[in-house]
């Protein structure tokens, strides 16, 4: 008789922007483990049975990506079996209920945005392909954009490029973001910042307002397809999304013009989506 794996335990949540991240006790080497098969519904269901149409994927490991979230925030139900290299199944875990994290531009007040957040760069200059003339239009790997003033399709090029791109003359490419506060924030703000792809060699993008760091945000590696293609919604795409968002201190805004800079400091191009600036509610 062929032994059934034992039930999943400890199945855990951690929430973040249009994604959940799952784990769970692994369920050990009597009988050995094949796969674990990963179940959801739509909202909370306390005593839910999971049939075959609510299968989410499959993984060898203890841990699974449920991605593609709405930003506005999900929630949804799961269930773990673990299944044997015999084919048995295990017993359902319990069902575990779980929100993803709301993204600031779906709950905070916008103040100035550059780009749709939509998973496209194709509303920027140069998209979907034109990453040649970058270099030879920004010579001086400064690229300036005024609020109110500039547009995405003629003053913000899809693609920044960084010290480990050779078409673009390996140089750390910066971009200001110039805009106009009408008074001193009182709180503090956050800034959305997404991309639709990077490159292989990932890197950081440092970011500054007014001179002040508030984040070094780690670029992990790409498609390096964003280059090429400005359509990460594309069923089957290849490109890798990432989604950026924290806090700016009060302190490091003020009246009049500000800015806000971004640069590549290590790594290859990124590719955008969207940037924006947000009052907290």
């Amino acid at each position: 008789m062929t032994a059934r794996p034992r039930t999943v335990t400890e199945l855990a949540a951690e929430s973040a922007l249009a994604r959940t991240v799952l784990s769970w006790q692994p369920a050990g080497w009597e009988p050995l483990i094949d796969h674990y098969r990963v179940y959801a519904t739509r909202g909370e269901r306390r005593r839910w049975r999971p049939t075959e149409a609510d299968l989410l994927g499959k993984t060898v490991y203890p841990r699974f990506v449920h991605d593609g979230h709405d930003p506005a925030g999900e929630e949804w139900t799961y269930v773990v079996t673990a299944v044997s290299d015999a084919g048995a199944r295990s017993r359902p875990s319990a069902a575990l209920t779980a929100a993803s994290q709301a993204s600031v531009t779906a709950t905070g007040l916008e103040v100035a945005r550059i780009g749709e957040f939509d998973g496209k760069s194709l509303e920027f200059r140069f998209a979907p392909a034109g990453y040649a003339q970058i270099p030879t239009t920004y010579p001086d790997a400064l690229v300036e954009y005024v609020q109110g003033r500039d547009t995405p399709a003629a003053a913000w090029p899809y693609l920044l490029p960084g010290p480990g791109d050779g078409w673009a003359g390996n140089k750390a490419y910066t971009a200001d973001w110039h805009l106009t506060l009408d008074e001193a924030p009182s709180g503090d703000h956050d800034l959305a910042l997404w991309l639709i792809d990077s490159t292989r060699l990932g890197g950081r993008l440092e970011v500054d307002v007014n001179d002040t760091r508030v984040q070094d945000v780690d670029v992990a590696a790409g498609a390096t397809r964003g280059s090429r293609d400005g359509d990460a919604t594309v069923p089957g795409s290849t490109l890798v999304r990432s989604f950026h968002e924290f806090a700016v201190p009060a302190g490091a805004l003020r009246a009049g013009e500000n800015t806000v800079r971004f640069r590549v400091a290590t790594g290859g191009w990124v590719a955008w989506d969207a940037i924006g600036l947000y009052v907290r509610p």
